[in-house]
């Protein structure tokens, strides 16, 4: 009877061993963090659009045009997400500009979504600056720059269409 205990203890050790010893580790999971500034603060009014893309010289930027009161807009965050982990120590920065009028709003929808990258509520010459430029006249609405500062997509797609990740693959 020992003998048969000491088998079946031997066994279910090595099983367990065995087990252990060829399990791969877990995939480090991505540490997504936001980033929020309110451009319309004291400290941030000589902000301009120019100098927050300068911040990303180098990396792939895909800019988000939003507001808290844009449904659209919000059931898009998701997927954004979804893509943010995607492109998750690449070079690749998701950058959002809301055209909230009070940051009220921006912060709570921010918090509700729980929405990481780097956010801005845009001052009033800076919404002037990126509507020009643009041409920017309903949201949500998405541009995709690459590493060299150049507009490669003017009106990129969303972030629900499963071909916006080529479009970013092939700016890397």
């Amino acid at each position: 009877m020992k003998t048969g205990l000491r088998i079946l203890i031997f066994t279910a050790t090595i099983l367990f061993l065995s087990a252990t010893a060829f399990t791969q580790p877990k995939a480090e999971e991505p540490k997504l963090e936001r980033t929020s500034i309110d451009l319309n603060d004291p400290e941030y009014l000589n902000l301009t659009f120019d100098d927050i893309l300068a911040k990303y010289h180098g990396k792939v930027i895909y800019l988000d045009f939003w507001a808290s009161w844009c449904g659209p807009c919000k059931r898009e965050m998701p997927h954004s997400q979804e893509l943010q982990e995607t492109f998750y120590n690449k070079d690749v920065v998701f950058v959002y500009m809301s055209s909230d009028k009070t940051a009220g709003p921006w912060v709570a929808a921010m918090d509700k979504l729980n929405l990481t990258g780097e956010h801005y509520r845009a001052s009033y010459d800076v919404k002037m600056d990126y509507a020009k430029r643009f041409n920017l006249r309903f949201i949500p609405r998405y541009v995709l720059i690459d590493k060299k500062g150049n507009v490669a997509y003017d009106n990129a797609k969303r972030p629900s269409d499963p071909n916006v990740v080529k479009d970013i693959e092939d700016l890397l």
